[in-house]
């Protein structure tokens, strides 16, 4: 029961703090999650949480909470920018209008692919995973995620090169026709 009260009472005191040093550093929209975790963290650790000057303990929670939210929200990006690379290299002008279709392109191919093969590839980009943890997370072998993997990577390729090709150079997909 003491636990509780002296959690409470630490909550009490430094909540607000930490919560203007989540928002310095990770912006509104995300200052209250990174503020609420860090103190989920301190209930999970309450035993090593220094009691006589709990703050330090909890801003560096809070700061590791923050980068680790900023590297996946790095990730996601380069992952998107990469896709979407991939569209405008293909000799097209840069301008905001391919860079927004070519993002959207990206994205719909991500979406094109299986519930299973999306959470693979975003386990490992987004979330930083190894392939032998993603595939642990997946459930499934190490060399059965890579060649998923393999097939994923092949399969976005295929449908990014697609979406560059200009309608007029795309093969019809109902045969030969006849003049």
């Amino acid at each position: 029961m003491s636990d509780e009260v002296g959690f409470t009472s630490m909550f009490e005191e430094h909540y607000e703090s930490v919560l203007r040093y989540a928002w310095r550093r990770v912006g509104p929209a995300d200052a209250a999650d990174v503020a609420a975790e860090t103190f989920k963290v301190a209930w999970e650790k309450y035993d090593k949480v220094p009691h006589a000057q709990p703050l330090p303990w909890l801003y560096t929670t809070a700061r590791n909470l923050a980068l680790n939210l900023i590297r996946r929200g790095n990730r996601r990006d380069a992952l998107t920018d990469s896709l979407s690379e991939l569209l405008t290299s293909r000799g097209t002008e840069e301008d905001h209008a391919v860079t927004v279709a070519s993002r959207q392109a990206a994205l719909a191919a991500l979406n094109s692919l299986s519930e299973r093969d999306r959470e693979l590839v975003l386990l490992m980009s987004w979330e930083g995973l190894d392939l032998r943890q993603a595939a642990t997370v997946v459930g499934c072998s190490r060399s059965t995620a890579a060649m998923r993997l393999h097939r994923i990577r092949r399969r976005l390729r295929h449908l990014l090169v697609e979406e560059s090709q200009p309608i007029t150079d795309r093969q019809p997909s109902f045969g030969r026709s006849v003049i």
